[in-house]
């Protein structure tokens, strides 16, 4: 195999599943029409016409866009590949499920004929055919294990490492790291339990690059800089604060998305300021009452239905309301479905859910996992305390230990806070405040519509996964 082939498997590993995928439902909705035709089966009457093949013709397409929209969206197009069958079982047989509803619903409000039956053969048999299809493209396409080197042995370092190792369905090992990159270390290299092996200087982690041993390279920050104490001050100083510029060097100027701005032929990148949000806020704000609004009408039968059920399954008002941070650190009371026990929460100590919560109620816990709890927040989406994506509000207590712990965190505090986010998207159940901060600012510097298109598309996402935080 030459050097050129690993890469190109990379690129064609997507392309030939989804091609795959999409030949599946077609072979499979054929095959289900020729059973009918052809098979007396059980529970039907006589053989399908063979005219009606003509509905094979004319919904195919419609078939293999419903493999393909329901297999994104419970995570199997997602890098990296599932290692555990039984998941991928389970997740094929979801994505089969909710194949064959969006196909009912569709032919139910469209109002066009369909043979039942072909349903009923078709999705069973797509769903062997897929699990055929996802063995065999994982022996074509296997995934080797990315070799990954720190720069830094501070506690940033620490987090990743704890990452790499806890991530069992990732295909990433940790090589070393390296912990004095400004310097030279001094006697034999000593290993770090939890960061593997001592890799030495920079020049021993080029060596290991050029030879194939590290595959990427991680830049972990060491400490708190001057710089992030100077922007979290400022954001700490409240409104009115004046915009941060930064001149680049060819480190910063190679670092992705970048807002730039020119003093006459020097480029000055905008690393925080309030110029670009007077623009942006308005036009967010809009895009919260256009689309915030629709989802409400279209959620209240649902919200009726999670109320009856908190109601009807435990004692206790429907509504639960607890105290968060806004935009600008500003107090207000956030609604949510309860979906803990009564009392549950009257403690004086602040504390946050933990999976397998024995103070969440039976109905709490499917409310939580679908995030149906969170409907009620729509309210405040309209009223403005809140907006569809952004930075999660967290509670008071919470708050004031993380800006003592955690620098720059007062900077989320410059958008209102979201019914989603990156951080609800990307990250785990028991990411640390420092990570989630990471996500909010990357938000807070990135936004634009289509990222807020983008974030509610993957929420969707999360939820029927079970995935996020």
């Amino acid at each position: 195999m030459t050097a050129d082939q690993p890469q190109l498997r990379n690129y064609l590993r997507t392309p030939v599943r989804v091609a795959g995928d999409l030949g599946l439902a077609a072979a499979a909705l054929a095959a289900a029409f020729l059973a009918r035709i052809h098979i007396p089966l059980p529970g039907t009457i006589g053989l399908l016409p063979p005219g009606r093949i003509h509905f094979f013709l004319d919904y195919w397409w419609l078939f293999g866009a419903a493999q393909i929209v329901s297999l994104y969206f419970l995570g199997l197009y997602d890098p990296p590949e599932r290692n555990d069958p039984g998941g991928t079982s389970r997740a094929l047989a979801l994505a089969c499920t909710l194949q064959g509803l969006a196909l009912t619903a569709f032919f139910f409000l469209a109002a066009r004929t369909f043979p039942r039956s072909i349903l009923l053969i078709y999705l069973p048999l797509d769903y062997l055919l897929l699990r055929a299809w996802k063995a065999t493209t994982k022996s074509w396409f296997p995934v080797r294990s990315r070799r990954v080197a720190l720069i830094g042995g501070g506690s940033a370092a620490r987090e990743i490492a704890a990452s790499i190792r806890g991530q069992e369905h990732a295909h990433f090992t940790l090589a070393g790291y390296v912990p004095n990159p400004a310097g030279t270390p001094s006697g034999d290299p000593i290993p770090d339990p939890q960061l593997g092996p001592n890799l030495g200087t920079i020049d021993d982690l080029l060596a290991l690059v050029a030879g194939g041993k590290v595959d990427d390279i991680v830049l972990a920050a060491e400490e708190v800089s001057w710089r992030t104490s100077l922007l979290d001050r400022l954001a700490r100083s409240g409104t009115g604060r004046g915009s941060v510029l930064l001149v680049p060097g060819p480190f910063e100027s190679l670092i992705g998305r970048t807002r730039f701005r020119w003093v006459r032929d020097i480029p000055l990148i905008q690393v925080a300021g309030a110029t670009e949000w007077r623009i942006n806020r308005p036009v967010k704000r809009a895009f919260d009452l256009t689309l915030g609004g629709a989802l409400f009408l279209l959620a209240i039968p649902l919200m009726l239905l999670c109320a009856l059920a908190v109601r009807l399954s435990s004692r206790g008002p429907v509504l639960f309301r607890q105290v968060r941070v806004g935009r600008g650190r500003r107090f207000f009371v956030l609604l949510k479905f309860r979906t803990m026990r009564l009392g549950a929460e009257e403690v004086n100590e602040e504390r946050l859910a933990s999976i397998d919560d024995p103070r969440v109620t039976s109905i709490g816990s499917f409310l939580r996992r679908l995030r149906l709890d969170e409907l009620p927040q729509l309210v405040h989406v309209l009223s403005g305390k809140m907006s569809l994506v952004g930075p999660r509000p967290e509670r008071p207590g919470f708050v004031e230990r993380y800006l003592r712990e955690v620098p720059g965190y007062a900077e989320r505090f410059a958008v209102a806070p979201g019914l989603t986010g990156m951080a609800q998207i990307h990250g785990d159940y028991h990411s640390s405040a420092q990570n989630k901060l990471r996500y909010d600012l990357a938000y807070i510097a990135n936004w634009s519509l289509w990222l807020d298109l983008t974030i509610l598309v993957m929420t969707l996402k999360t939820v029927l996964t079970s995935r996020g935080v």
